[in-house]
């Protein structure tokens, strides 16, 4: 198989993504948190543009639907929980759906999806040897895609790139690396997982308005071996039957 990645976010294409496997990548924090949200017993996940189609879903659903997500890393007024993973809990969120929308992970998501990938995957440092393995398993090309940051490039989703590929090289033969896998992996085995060693322009940020415990977290490489899968609706664990919801 052939990895590739997307190391800066733009707006995906067929010829970059139709026919393969994606990866969406935004370690800090949408599919670290999303992993800890399915970890933690949620039915599913609903990503979604902007607040107002959360609060659409919500009504469709009767009121049944937490709401998570944030702006500028801060919690959306009104919503139930923001995007820290550690809010996640199996006390808070299990058995229960959510709706979540962030300021790059769910658009990225979204995006790709339409662009004709299939499957998408959510990939971060604490599952990334976890999707790795799968990876390996399936055998078909795949395109990593980091989130980035405000539309930039973002250090922390090179490294879980980086980190993903690595595993994959340790998991399975026959691996072919583009150029830009090359990149992101030589950037894992340069910095490592832990984040706040050279932190990120993200990771600063998030530090100065009260997170650094989320980098904590989202930096504990294969802590969790939860692989979320985005059927253009909702997020599931990878492997269940993805049954369609309320389209937005």
């Amino acid at each position: 198989m052939e990895l590739s990645v997307v190391l800066a976010p733009g707006v995906p294409t067929e010829a970059q993504l139709a026919g393969h496997t994606a990866v969406i990548i935004d370690v800090l924090r949408f599919t670290t948190t999303v992993t800890a949200a399915l970890e933690a017993g949620a039915k599913a996940v609903y990503p979604v543009a902007e607040p107002e189609d959360a609060w659409r879903l919500q009504s469709q659903l009767d009121g049944d639907l937490l709401l998570g997500g944030e702006r500028s890393g801060l919690r959306i007024s009104g919503f139930d929980l923001g995007n820290s993973p550690r809010e996640y809990l199996p006390a808070v969120v299990g058995g229960r759906l959510l709706a979540m929308t962030t300021s790059n992970g769910t658009a990225a998501l979204i995006a790709v999806h339409r662009a004709g990938a299939a499957p998408v995957y959510l990939g971060a440092l604490r599952n990334a040897p976890a999707v790795a393995r799968r990876l390996a398993r399936e055998g078909r090309s795949t395109v990593l895609y980091c989130s980035g940051s405000g539309g930039k490039i973002a250090l922390e989703d090179v490294v879980g790139a980086g980190a993903i590929i690595s595993g994959c090289t340790s998991a399975g033969r026959g691996v072919e690396l583009a150029d830009t896998a090359l990149v992101a992996l030589a950037a894992f085995k340069e910095l490592g997982s832990d984040l706040k060693l050279r932190p990120s322009r993200h990771c600063r940020r998030l530090i100065e308005i009260g997170f650094e415990a989320d980098v904590d977290y989202a930096s504990d490489l294969g802590a969790s071996k939860m692989v979320g899968e985005f059927d253009g609706v909702m997020v599931r664990p990878a492997g269940h039957t993805l049954r369609r919801g309320c389209d937005l």
